[in-house]
């Protein structure tokens, strides 16, 4: 089974998506062929910077992601085709690394405030979750990675769909499913389960050793809304838990750190960081929802458009989802980063 995510690492309902993402990966990633197609959001600064800032708040409401607005107090992206680029000349340097890298970025954009249109700062990136960054600079130089980045968008503006969306397909079904927008969990796993998937091939998450080793292996840094997502559990619950298991939190991410078995006993208590995390990072990235929102079934269709246009248009259909506009797939020029 082959599932695409058509995305831009600069896409604001791509990053909200992720406890969706998170999930699906924990619980099914090993049935499944993922594959990120980079459909370029724009390579161009935005038209609009407020309304921008507007869709990333509705983005954070929704989803209960961090989103740290003030980025935009530097200057707006001049272009995400870079980004996208990298994470193309990733694949080929170690493919293993791409969806680490591609979340690094997000990290680094929507919470930590880098402009990821910068080829110091990709580089310092990639450096971080292990690549090599000379083969990452020879990929981008040689004209490899701009020729794998061309055919994602030629793909992606074939399809015309927005950011994200979701292509389901089963080698032995004819038609693939699509899923356009940051749908519900629910939406992937019906669909999945119509494809074939047997819901009996989901890992449901366990409080055992195994399963927090996995899940921190899968996103070396989680949110309280991917932790939700994927436990089920409250908040409450949650911070409880993590602070027995050691886990540090830095701004809106929690990690783990030396794991022992130990550390996983139900009734054991590790002298690590809480849930607030250390004095040193307690207030990084403050202000971020408390609460895990999952995404309903609305749409926004967020053009370059300045908000009065975007207000004009009629209202969503309940079955329509929520996403950003693809640059390349005319008449909607020019997506939302």
């Amino acid at each position: 089974m082959e599932v695409a995510f058509y995305e831009d690492p600069a896409c604001s309902w791509c990053w909200a998506f992720e406890p969706v993402a998170t999930a699906l990966d924990f619980e099914l990633g090993r049935e499944l062929r993922i594959r990120h197609v980079m459909g370029g959001l724009r390579d161009r600064p935005p038209a609009d910077d407020d309304f921008i800032r507007g869709q990333w708040k509705k983005a954070q409401s929704m989803s209960g992601m961090p989103f740290e607005t003030l980025v935009w107090e530097q200057r707006p992206l001049q272009t995400t085709y870079l980004a996208c680029r990298a994470v193309k000349a990733a694949a080929i340097a170690d493919a293993r690394l791409t969806t680490r890298f591609l979340r690094r970025l997000r990290e680094a954009f929507f919470t930590e405030k880098v402009l990821i249109d910068d080829v110091t700062a990709i580089l310092s990136l990639a450096a971080e979750v292990g690549l090599d960054v000379d083969a990452l600079k020879e990929n981008l130089a040689n004209g490899r990675a701009e020729e794998l980045f061309s055919r994602d968008r030629h793909e992606a503006s074939q399809q015309g769909f927005g950011f994200p969306t979701i292509i389901l397909m089963n080698t032995k079904q004819e038609s693939p499913v699509v899923l356009q927008g940051a749908v519900d969990y629910e939406v992937i796993l019906d669909a999945l389960h119509r494809l074939g998937v047997s819901p009996r091939k989901r890992r449901r998450f366990q409080d055992v050793p195994e399963h927090w080793h996995t899940l921190f292996e899968l996103r070396t840094r989680l949110t309280m809304a991917e932790l939700r997502r994927v436990t089920g559990w409250t908040e409450s619950e949650l911070c409880d838990r993590l602070e027995s298991l050691g886990a540090a939190r830095c701004g809106p991410f929690f990690t783990l750190h030396g794991e022992s078995t130990t550390a996983f006993s139900p009734a054991g208590h590790s002298a690590g960081a809480s849930c607030n995390g250390s004095a040193a990072c307690a207030s990084a990235n403050g202000n971020h929802p408390p609460t895990h929102r999952r995404v309903d079934g609305r749409r926004e269709n967020p053009s370059e458009a300045p908000p009065a246009a975007a207000a004009a248009e009629p209202a969503p259909a309940a079955s329509q989802t929520v996403g950003e506009s693809l640059s390349a797939a005319p008449p909607q020029a020019g997506g939302v980063p």
